[in-house]
């Protein structure tokens, strides 16, 4: 099965159409930290503001500037490059020694703000990411409107076609990888390794869906807290689960294949197995390569979520928690044409 092969919609095939991404200022992020600088460390942090260039490539440039090497420079994330994006980069710098960071030239950049820290950004240190995007030549904007009712109540929580690489890229490299070819870069490496665990989880949040069972519990299942990252075994599925499930104050959650004793049992063991064992080259690849396994969400409900018309476009802003893909609130609204993906494909 192909990273192309389609995904099942929560709330059916959108039918309005509409242009994402052609220009990158219709697609803006905002990251919002999960702590606050301290003021004082080892530790350098920079705001900056990118447009038409990708996380690493930055890192790079920053690495360039410093004299350090690219590993050194860290990220809580990766951002597209077809974007506005406001997004923080970290590096150790020696506490007596000045960063004259107001001469340097960053090829389509911003330095927003720098402030020290005593620790180094970790990935994923992130309370949320902040989107504002605007899709163009909407072919039915009522229909967007009224489907947004819908997606308020969350949305299959997919990983994003660009977690899998131009053409599925990374996936390929998966394959290879598992199938005993090495690869020495080892970003590049995780990149592949991401690549599988995303699409064997995005197979299961499907399947779900398929099935009926998306907002419905099995006996058995592994819920998250809302807002948490905290799970927890449900044995036997009961009402009051169930309407907490309904409320949004839990979630169901799928694999994130690897080592480890399923957490899952009864029903829903049966079921997350059948899924799996459909992709077992890429599980057994996983195990093979020690990752651990992982319990994710498999609905995501985006926060503050407005939409206003202008003329034929729509403006759309929301927060997502971190790890999340704005791409997945958006399939379930219109059917889009991303012309940054396009132009990606491009390059």
């Amino acid at each position: 099965m192909s990273v192309a092969s389609p995904l099942h919609y929560l709330y059916g095939s959108p039918t309005a159409t509409a242009l994402l991404r052609q220009q990158d200022d219709d697609f803006i992020v905002d990251e919002l930290l999960n702590f606050q600088p301290s003021g004082a460390g080892e530790h350098i942090l920079l705001h900056i503001e990118k447009c038409g260039q990708n996380t690493q490539y930055v890192a790079k440039q920053l690495a360039e500037l410093t004299g350090l090497r690219a590993r050194d420079i860290s990220y809580a994330g990766l951002k597209d490059r077809h974007a506005v994006t406001r997004q923080w980069f970290c590096f150790k710098w020696p506490i007596k020694q000045a960063l004259d960071w107001q001469s340097w030239q960053l090829e389509g950049c911003k330095i927003l703000n720098v402030q020290r820290h005593y620790r180094k950004l970790r990935l994923g240190a992130l309370k949320a990411n902040v989107f504002q995007i605007r899709l163009r030549q909407v072919s039915d904007c009522d229909a967007v409107i009224a489907r947004a009712e819908q997606v308020m109540r969350g949305v299959p929580n997919y990983y994003g076609e660009q977690r899998f690489g131009i053409n599925g890229g990374n996936l390929v490299l998966a394959r290879q990888l598992f199938s005993g070819q090495g690869i020495s870069d080892r970003k590049l490496r995780g990149l592949a390794l991401s690549a599988a665990r995303s699409f064997v989880f995005n197979q299961q949040v499907s399947a779900r869906i398929s099935a009926g069972l998306f907002n419905q519990l099995l006996n058995g299942d592994v819920l998250q807290l809302n807002g948490t990252g905290s799970v927890f075994r449900m044995p036997q599925a009961d009402a009051e689960l169930q309407q907490r499930l309904n409320e949004m104050d839990v979630h169901l959650t799928a694999v994130l294949a690897g080592m480890g004793v399923p957490m899952v049992t009864d029903a829903a063991a049966d079921f997350e197995q059948q899924v799996l064992i459909q992709h077992n080259d890429l599980v057994q690849g996983l195990e093979d390569f020690r990752l651990k396994s992982e319990r994710r969400a498999i609905r995501v409900v985006p926060q503050q979520l407005t939409l206003q018309q202008d003329g034929s476009d729509i403006v759309l802003n929301f927060a997502l928690p971190a790890g999340c893909f704005a791409t997945s609130v958006l399939r379930e609204l219109v059917n889009y044409h991303d012309c940054g993906r396009k132009a990606a494909n491009m390059e």
